[in-house]
């Protein structure tokens, strides 16, 4: 190689050396990403409760079937007195799942919308539904048709043995229980288990006149009018309801009696259900069965009868 041809190379070197880093020394660089990213979003309606129902009666039963969202929290109860407006929240209910409940608004036809809620977000309201709260009929006392002596494990096993159809009828003529068996005490026992020592008599057949119709039973009341030979002692009388003719009974009611002459006592009312749920059709005459326990500390007590009824309030 010649000198020129030398020379001529390292002016090249030079040339490209400065084109490199330039004046103020910047570096371009390309950064190339091949990936791709894919995203997508889901949108949702909460759903209310189907099927919401209705019925009336002493209080206002709902029921519906859930949800179907199952992330939903549970459900806005709204009341009115108005259809088609007023609606105001009564109840929230908890969890989801939950398909019926109860409101006690009072006397009155109401109007009902629901909700299905999840933190705070509400769905649209269902269909509107009403039911209604029917006033309380109370009917006239009604007395005894037929009466029968429980006749095992009841103290003497007689009842009121002489004229028990007097108890039937409000003329001061009287049925006798002339002794109220052994075990000198006035306790007639536990629960709806009355005491074997003590005299038993049963009653029924009473036209209370509850329609078979009857949305709720509210209470009954059982009237008995009783005197008795003396005032010695302590004295008490039970009455038991039976829905069924007799083969069951419920908790027994306590009074205690005092004084000879004849007087009024009043077992359960017009709120007391004595402790289960009725039917009309468990008052009917053969079904509904009113049962009386006589207990004295003194054994040869008499107890005087003149008269049972029953009567019943209930919803129409």
């Amino acid at each position: 190689m010649t000198l020129r041809g030398f020379l001529a190379l390292v002016v090249a070197g030079l040339a490209l050396v400065g084109a490199a880093s330039g004046p103020t020394g910047a570096t371009l660089a390309r950064f190339t990403d091949a990936a791709a990213v894919g995203a997508s979003i889901a949108s949702d309606t909460l759903a209310p409760p189907s099927g919401v129902a209705a019925t009336g009666g002493a209080a206002i039963g709902l029921s519906w079937t859930p949800t179907v969202d199952t992330y939903a929290s549970g459900y806005q109860l709204l009341r009115s007195a108005t259809s088609g407006s007023g609606h105001a929240l009564v109840a929230t209910i908890t969890p989801a799942t939950s398909s019926s409940t109860t409101d006690s608004p009072g006397t009155g036809t109401w109007f009902y919308l629901m909700r299905s809620v999840y933190q705070s977000w509400l769905s649209i309201p269902t269909t509107e539904v009403s039911a209604t709260v029917s006033a309380p009929i109370t009917t006239a006392l009604a007395a005894c048709t037929t009466t029968a002596a429980d006749t095992s494990g009841a103290g003497d096993n007689n009842g009121y043995q002489s004229n028990p159809a007097r108890a039937c009828v409000n003329d001061s003529s009287d049925a006798t229980d002339s002794s109220s068996g052994t075990g000198g005490t006035q306790s007639c026992g536990t629960g709806s288990t009355p005491d074997t020592r003590k005299d038993r008599h049963r009653f029924w057949g009473f036209a209370h006149g509850v329609p078979g119709t009857a949305s709720a039973i509210d209470g009954i009341t059982v009237r008995a009018d009783i005197g008795m030979n003396n005032n010695g002692g302590s004295t008490a009388v039970c009455a038991q309801l039976s829905w069924d003719g007799g083969s069951t009974w419920t908790t027994m009611k306590s009074l205690a009696i005092g004084g000879t002459a004849e007087a009024t006592y009043t077992f359960g009312g017009a709120a007391d259900l004595w402790g289960r749920t009725w039917t009309a059709a468990q008052l009917s005459a053969t079904n509904l069965r009113v049962r009386l326990i006589n207990a004295s500390s003194q054994t040869n007590k008499r107890f005087d009868l003149d008269y049972v009824a029953v009567s019943v309030t209930y919803r129409p």
